[in-house]
């Protein structure tokens, strides 16, 4: 009959523990950079998108002669707001529609463009967003806006 020997040696060492997450420690430190720079791009992305769609559709709500007025697209520090009238001074304050901005992102142009009534025509304009600092890992876009009223991402 043989003997049977209980050993006390069941679980893990300190030393087998502390290495586990030094390596697990090692491998988020790397990581994270990357999955934040996804995030960014991401979100800068989703920027470039909802502009280009307020611009479309407040040029369609022109076109369209939603309420037989021309319609407009403005942007401050944290909203866009499409609305009605003939600027943004002068709207019908009822008929705006208030869109979030992030306000991570950088937009240079006018804040206000207007889309005539029918025609859907417009000043020709030129948007560009970025974000982060040029040289340093840093993204720029453009989105033009031609006389038609045609967006061009």
């Amino acid at each position: 009959m043989k003997l049977r020997v209980l050993s006390r040696n069941n679980g893990f060492t300190i030393f087998e523990i502390i290495i586990v997450f030094g390596i697990l420690a090692i491998i988020f430190a790397l990581g994270l950079p990357i999955a934040g720079n996804f995030y960014l791009d991401y979100q800068f992305d989703g920027e470039i998108s909802l502009i280009a769609a307020l611009l479309r559709h407040t040029r369609n709500l022109s076109m369209v002669n939603h309420n037989e007025a021309a319609h407009g697209l403005y942007f401050d520090a944290s909203n866009f707001v499409v609305f009605q009238g003939a600027s943004y001074a002068s709207r019908v304050i009822a008929q705006d529609r208030i869109f979030s901005r992030n306000t991570g992102v950088t937009i240079v142009g006018p804040s206000e463009l207007i889309f005539s009534a029918l025609s859907g025509q417009t000043s020709s304009t030129t948007y560009t967003l970025s974000v982060g600092l040029p040289g340093q890992g840093g993204k720029s876009w453009e989105i033009f806006v031609n006389p038609e009223g045609l967006v061009y991402e």
